[in-house]
């Protein structure tokens, strides 16, 4: 394998052990209580969305040629105060992410080890972050060693729970729409392709193959984008309206105990490695952006997440639906007009992205940031 070939599979992978995370788990509740079908309509259009936001960043990245994240760029084009909301709304979009990843890595955790450790769930919460936290202390590099086998050992672990929960699907539970819920899958189907921070290091990892980046993410997503739909068809199929909150528990009541062991193993990988990942974005930006010290930085990740589960935010469902339907909405659309003002000071030949679709994302992420905030107020 030549080292081109290399640096492109190492890229994809990045981006796909940054995007599967927590996300996936959610999707198939939100799909079961408004419909498969209006599910698979988010997934579709906010898969797209969110290659044209990544690629647009990965542009922008590439022509600049620097080490500047998501708020350093903004400020660069928009100006300090966005600069500053962008700066905002990073941290709050990633610690929103880790704090559902505290949420549910300890329920996986609790699924595995209480018929051995007779503990409440709240301990194993507890202990996912004591542990998340103190590898994060090894930052990137230990990332990029574990990742190659990360991301392999999630791909084998979700076709043996698709491909073992097959026989049990009844195509009726497919057919379920609920109007009422229709708007209910946009923030949790957002949330699941976040994958913009990990863009810089992309760029990082392809080197001077770095003209690449736009072939590397949209193969990263489109396998991310294959692996949300069959994943959210099977367990919608096998447990219906009955789907739980992370997918996993009422797949096991229907499949058999098998199921929540192996769906378990795979949440532990798939939330432990992007835990890791966004708190080392959290800590890039402290570092290169606030020249703050390393183990400040790392304070910096770590604190604001377990402060807010301790203090009650614990639904999962609402803790990733609130912060991809705005606080990514908001970087997304912090990305459109980052672009938007780099086309007009930079080679057009290095920025391809035409107004009208970058316009239209924009229409979606707002409609779609107005039904999020209303659902919230109108619980």
């Amino acid at each position: 394998m030549t080292l081109k070939s290399r640096a492109f599979i190492k890229s994809v992978q990045s981006l796909i052990g940054t995007v599967i995370g927590v996300g996936i788990f959610g999707l198939p509740y939100v799909s079961s209580q408004a419909g498969y079908f209006v599910g698979l309509g988010y997934l579709i259009i906010l898969g797209i969305v969110s290659y044209i936001l990544v690629h647009a960043y990965g542009q922008i990245s590439i022509a600049l040629n620097n080490h500047n994240r998501i708020s350093k760029s903004v400020e660069q084009f928009l100006g300090t105060f966005w600069g500053r909301v962008a700066s905002v709304a990073l941290f709050c979009s990633n610690w929103g992410a880790m704090l559902a990843y505290i949420i549910i890595g300890g329920e996986f955790l609790h699924a595995l080890l209480y018929p051995i450790i007779h503990f409440p769930v709240l301990y194993f919460q507890l202990a996912f972050f004591i542990v998340s936290a103190f590898i994060l202390i090894g930052g990137l590099g230990f990332v990029s060693r574990m990742e190659v086998v990360s991301v392999f050992i999630l791909l084998i672990l979700l076709i043996v729970i698709m491909g073992g929960s097959v026989p049990y699907v009844d195509l009726n539970n497919l057919m379920y729409i609920d109007t009422s819920l229709v708007f209910l899958p946009f923030g949790v189907v957002f949330f699941a392709f976040g994958g913009l921070g990990t863009v810089p290091e992309m760029r990082d990892i392809l080197g001077r193959h770095k003209q690449m980046i736009g072939r590397a993410i949209a193969f990263g997503l489109g396998i991310v984008g294959l692996i949300y739909l069959l994943f959210s068809a099977i367990v919608v199929g096998v447990t219906g309206t009955g789907t739980t909150e992370e997918a996993i528990l009422g797949l096991g009541n229907v499949v058999g105990s098998w199921a929540i062991i192996v769906g378990s193993l795979i949440g532990l990988f798939a939330v432990f490695t992007s835990f890791i990942i966004l708190g080392v974005q959290v800590m890039d930006t402290a570092i290169f952006d606030f020249k703050a010290r390393y183990m400040s930085g790392w304070l910096w990740a770590v604190s604001v997440p377990i402060v807010l589960f301790l203090f009650g935010a614990r639904d999962f469902i609402n803790v990733i639906g609130f912060t991809g339907g705005v606080f990514g909405v908001i970087i997304g659309l912090l990305i459109i007009a980052m672009y938007k003002r780099a086309k007009s000071q930079l080679s057009k030949r290095a920025l391809t992205l035409p107004d009208w679709m970058l316009d239209s994302v924009a229409v979606i992420l707002m409609l779609g940031m107005i039904v999020t905030v209303w659902g919230v107020l109108s619980v």
